[in-house]
């Protein structure tokens, strides 16, 4: 009932929280009582001609491997890295590429949050070099920004974004 609601309201896309639904539980667990809700979801919003993205921190190859075959889902991030996550984003672009959209890798605290401006640069770039080509990727940190995350780390981001990371 909640997404024929949220897709009445006609939105531009759908974010289907999961913030840990694979690594706060094993994949078989994950398989039984997460799956199929994303299955319904997806399904849904496909048949309605919304994208849909799902978040879930942490650990996400297993989880890419498994909605890459069993849902309709658009879109995941946040793609995080060691040692938060496992993502290894060049990886995830050449073996699903074709199926998903890909947002974020670069690492929140390393690297936006304690990092340099050249740090950021450095990393927003190999992001931009491992995913982009194609299209489908959408450069962003691997969670979020920390309340004390530099301003000029979160600009650099942007700015290399904007002067890499733009498809044809």
């Amino acid at each position: 009932r909640m997404m024929e609601f949220a897709l009445d309201a006609q939105p531009d896309f759908i974010l289907l929280g999961g913030s840990g639904s694979i690594t706060l539980q094993s994949p078989t667990l994950f398989r039984e009582l997460s799956v199929p809700t994303i299955k319904t979801m997806t399904r849904m919003a496909k048949e309605a001609g919304v994208p849909t993205m799902l978040h879930s921190c942490g650990k996400e190859m297993t989880l890419v491997e498994i909605l890459a075959t069993e849902s309709d889902l658009d879109c995941v991030n946040p793609l995080e890295i060691s040692p938060m996550g496992d993502c290894d984003l060049a990886e995830l672009k050449k073996t699903f590429g074709h199926r998903f959209s890909f947002m974020g890798n670069i690492h929140t605290t390393d690297v936006m949050l304690n990092g340099s401006v050249q740090d950021v640069e450095r990393a927003a770039r190999k992001c931009i070099e491992d995913a982009a080509d194609g299209g489908g990727f959408i450069l962003s940190t691997g969670d979020q920004c920390g309340r004390d995350t530099p301003d000029e780390n979160i600009f650099k981001m942007v700015e290399v974004c904007k002067e890499y990371g733009r498809y044809e």
